[in-house]
């Protein structure tokens, strides 16, 4: 007799849509059976990774990929503190800051009647991660320009709201909400709701590296901060990621993370990238020439595009946008629908090297 096990999860995973990774070269290789194909979807660092890490990741013994990893006293851990200027105990690594929202919402949300906040067009993954263990997700619509509404913010927010998840900057918008901005929501919220700002395009929206948000840690103990090393360093395959917060908050966070998430070549990596910033300036570098590249071209063919502070730009096809979408993939480049987020007109495309900017320009015409 068979046996219907779609019934057993509860309603929330029932109905849940997955986050949709960016279509992969491999996959476009196998479907279109096409060799010559740039990925500009997933915001990968087009320079990948530094070579510090490339030989680090080659110069591994077997006995130390054969041993358990210890995040706390690992040197990375104490690396990246002193990047920071932050102490130990605010730090908590993990396999991609993906994880940290997840071991957030258990800390803090599934107590009963409790909800998380965000606001409309913010990154998927927190409604996902929410839905998935049965939390209702709130959103607050942005603006007519693309901003966060932070008044709307404050409006909705009430003492059953367990967290407020925001990407600063957003994707898949690009928008960056200014460290003011971020004060007055602060200010605004019960300390009792934890605000998470979500960093992971951090380093290119503050190239300087401003101190922004981090600067308000020390007066704000329900303040957490996710950055990541996939986009700036090229780490995405190896899932590192990591949370800033008060000490009280980061004991939790280590509290409920399972032993071992952080593997040991990961953190090797991560010690050698940190040592590169010359590779993180190169990388700022290509990014702003590439911006201004990508901007132009895509103003000459008149398209409204979003001002971006990442390391990529998204911006209005003026019709729908999947038709664009499976013509460029015919042309063996990848960029990112939106439909998911509610933006059916719209595509995301990377930042890449100048000769991908350059080929993804000079064939969008042809795919309009």
């Amino acid at each position: 007799m068979s046996f219907d096990y779609s019934e057993l999860p509860h309603s929330g995973i029932k109905t849940l849509h997955p986050y949709v990774p960016g279509k992969s070269i491999e996959e476009l290789a196998r479907d279109q059976g096409i060799s010559d194909i740039i990925k500009l979807a997933s915001n990968e660092n087009p320079l990948g990774c530094s070579p510090l890490v490339s030989d680090a990741l080659a110069n591994l013994s077997g006995q130390y990929v054969a041993t358990y990893p210890s995040p706390s006293l690992h040197p990375l851990t104490a690396q990246l503190s002193r990047h920071l200027h932050i102490s130990d105990d605010q730090l908590t690594l993990s396999n991609g800051s993906d994880c940290i929202y997840g071991l957030l919402m258990i800390l803090f949300a599934l107590q009963q009647d409790k909800h998380i906040l965000t606001h409309d067009k913010a990154f998927t993954t927190y409604q996902i991660q929410a839905q998935t263990l049965g939390i209702p997700c709130k959103l607050t619509p942005i603006t007519t320009d693309w901003q966060v509404d932070i008044s709307a913010m404050i409006d909705t927010c009430c003492r059953d709201t367990a967290i407020i998840f925001l990407a600063n900057p957003n994707n898949p918008t690009g928008v960056l909400i200014a460290p003011g901005e971020i004060k007055r929501l602060l200010d605004g919220v019960p300390k009792s709701t934890i605000v998470v700002l979500d960093e992971a395009y951090y380093e290119f929206a503050y190239p300087a590296n401003e101190p922004a948000a981090l600067a308000l840690l020390d007066d704000y103990p329900n303040l957490v901060i996710t950055r990541t090393f996939s986009k700036i360093y090229g780490l995405a395959g190896l899932r590192l990621g990591y949370a800033i917060a008060q000490k009280n908050i980061s004991d939790l966070l280590k509290r409920v993370q399972l032993p071992f998430m952080v593997n040991q070549v990961a953190m090797a990596a991560g010690c050698r990238a940190l040592e590169d910033q010359q590779f993180v300036r190169d990388t700022l570098a290509l990014n702003a020439a590439g911006m201004i590249r990508m901007r132009d071209g895509l103003a000459e063919l008149g398209l409204e595009q979003i001002p971006s502070a990442c390391n990529f730009i998204t911006f209005d096809c003026g019709q729908d946008a999947l038709p664009v979408y499976q013509k460029l993939l015919q042309h063996g480049i990848i960029v990112r629908p939106l439909t998911a987020y509610g933006m059916p007109r719209h595509l995301r495309v990377s930042i890449g090297k100048p000769e991908h900017t350059q080929r993804f320009l000079d064939t969008l015409p042809l795919c309009l």
